[in-house]
C-alpha cells in the first residue's frame, strides 16, 4: 500500500482488543480524505490526501475495526467539533449527569473526570447539576480552551499513564471517569483502560458510551465510519477486555442518542455486583449473529446497494431540476458524501452552526460550508440532512424553510423525503 504520508499511515494486522490474527474485511468504501479536516478553498478541499476505508471483523473476539489507523496528532490536536453546538447533546449531558450521581452515589465535592471531554460541555452540567469537582482531558488545544473559560479545569493531552498520573497529582483520585464518544477512536485501548484504572479509586467507575455495533449493523448508518473511528463495537468483546484488566462490566444502559449508543460501567472486580442487564446485552448479540461473519457479509451488500440508491435517486431530482442543499458539516456528513461521489454538481452548499466551520470547504467534495444566512437568504428545494440522528431538532430548528415548501432527505437507513413536519 502506498501514500504519499506513509509516516502518517499504519496498517492494521492484529484485533486491538484480542491480539487475534484472524481478520476478515467485509466493506471497502474506497479512498476517502479525514472527515474532520477542513479546507481554506475547494482546490484543496478536493485534493487532499486520501486513505483506504475499509471495516475488518475479529473471527476470535467480533470486534469491527478500521484497516488503518491515521497518526491522531493529524486529527485531534485542533478540532472543528464543539459539543455544546447540540442541544440535544445538551440535554443528554444533563440526563447523564442526574443518571450517574444517583446510580453511582456521587457526592458533592467527588472527583469526576472527562476524557476527551471537548469543550467541558458534560463537565459543566456535572459541576452544576451535582456540585462535583471535574477535570477535563483533551489534546485539542482550542477546546481546552473553550473550556478553561468555561469554568472547567482542563490538561491539555491525550489520555494514557503521564495524563492519569497528573490528574492524581494534581486533584486526587476520581470517583468516575467519563469517556463519551472516544472509545471508539482509540486504538491501544488495553493502555487506555490500564490507565483509567491506575487512575480511579478502588470503588471508583469508569463509564464508556459509545456508538453500538448492533446499531451500527441494524441501521445501516455506514456513513459513522471515517478515521476518527477506528473500531465499531459490541459489549462481548469490551467484556473480555475488562476481565483481562482484572476489571468488570457490572452495567449495560442503551442509549438513544447518535443512532444508538450504550454506556457501559467497568468497576474493579469485587467493586459492584454486575447486574443481569450485562449478560443480557451479550446473549442477544451471540443469537443475533453478530459474532459470526456472515452478518456482516450481508451487511456490506446492503451497504452497497444503499449507496447506489441514494445516488440515483439525488440524480433523479437534480435531473428533474431540483436544487440540493445540506445540513450540518459532520463527519458522518463526510462519508457520505464521499462514498457517493458528490460534489457541487450534486450539493450547492452545507448549512452548519459551528463557528470554525462556516467559511470552510468539505472534505474530499470542496462543498462550501455555511451559516444559516445563506439558507434563508438562498434556500434550494432540498435539504439533506448529514446529521439524521438530530433530524427532529434539525427540521425543528429550519422552520422557515419548510414552511415556503422545502423539503428534507433523510438518507440513513434508507433515501426518504420527509416534509417539514416530519411526514413523508
Amino acid at each position: 500500500m502506498k501514500h504519499n504520508n506513509s509516516g502518517i499511515v499504519r496498517e492494521v494486522t492484529h484485533c486491538r482488543i484480542c491480539d487475534s490474527t484472524d481478520l476478515l474485511n467485509y466493506l471497502d468504501l474506497g479512498l476517502l480524505p479525514l472527515a474532520n479536516n477542513l479546507a481554506a478553498n475547494a482546490r484543496d478541499a478536493k485534493e487532499m490526501q486520501r486513505y483506504p476505508m475499509q471495516v475488518q471483523f475479529c473471527r476470535d473476539c467480533s470486534l469491527s475495526q478500521l484497516t488503518v489507523v491515521i497518526d491522531p496528532r493529524k486529527m485531534f490536536s485542533n478540532y472543528a467539533y464543539r459539543s455544546s453546538i447540540s442541544k440535544a447533546y445538551l440535554e443528554h449531558c444533563r440526563a447523564m449527569a442526574r443518571s450517574l450521581g444517583d446510580s453511582l452515589g456521587l457526592k458533592r465535592g467527588d472527583l469526576v473526570v472527562d476524557i476527551a471531554g471537548n469543550d467541558g460541555a458534560l463537565l459543566s452540567v456535572f459541576k452544576d447539576e451535582l456540585g462535583v469537582s471535574v477535570v477535563n482531558v483533551d489534546p485539542a488545544e482550542n477546546l481546552a480552551a473553550i473550556a478553561e473559560a468555561q469554568g472547567v479545569p482542563t490538561i491539555t493531552k491525550f489520555w494514557g499513564p503521564e495524563a492519569a498520573d497528573q490528574v492524581i497529582a494534581e486533584h486526587g483520585r476520581p470517583a468516575l471517569i467519563t469517556a463519551t464518544n472516544v472509545f471508539a477512536h482509540v486504538d491501544d485501548v488495553r493502555g487506555f483502560v490500564r490507565a483509567a484504572k491506575n487512575c480511579l479509586a478502588e470503588d471508583g467507575t469508569l463509564m464508556l458510551e459509545f456508538p453500538y455495533g448492533v446499531d451500527f449493523i441494524e441501521h445501516r448508518e455506514f456513513d459513522t465510519i471515517y478515521f476518527e473511528h477506528l473500531s465499531y463495537v459490541l459489549l462481548e468483546p469490551v467484556r473480555r477486555l475488562a476481565e483481562s484488566l482484572d476489571m468488570i462490566v457490572f452495567d449495560v444502559q442503551k442509549q438513544d442518542i447518535h443512532g444508538g449508543t450504550i454506556r457501559v460501567f467497568i468497576g474493579n472486580k469485587g467493586s459492584r455486583a454486575v447486574l443481569p442487564s450485562v449478560a443480557a446485552f451479550v446473549a442477544r448479540e451471540k443469537e443475533e449473529g453478530y459474532h459470526d461473519v456472515g452478518v456482516y457479509e450481508a451487511w456490506n451488500q446492503e451497504i452497497d446497494d444503499l449507496i447506489a440508491d441514494l445516488v440515483q435517486q439525488i440524480s433523479a431530482l437534480k435531473k428533474g431540476g431540483a436544487r440540493i442543499a445540506a445540513f450540518a458539516a459532520s463527519a458522518k456528513g463526510n462519508t457520505l458524501l464521499n462514498a457517493c461521489r458528490f460534489d457541487t454538481d450534486t450539493v450547492d452548499y452545507i448549512v452548519d452552526d459551528t463557528p470554525e466551520k462556516i467559511g470552510r470547504y468539505s472534505p474530499g467534495t470542496g462543498i462550501p460550508i455555511v451559516s444559516r444566512k445563506v439558507l434563508a437568504e438562498d434556500p434550494p428545494d432540498y435539504l439533506l440532512i448529514l446529521a439524521w440522528n438530530f433530524a427532529k431538532d434539525i427540521i425543528a430548528s429550519t422552520g422557515d424553510f419548510s414552511t415556503a415548501g422545502g423539503k428534507y432527505i433523510l438518507p440513513i437507513p434508507g433515501f426518504r423525503v420527509v416534509g417539514g413536519e416530519g411526514r413523508t
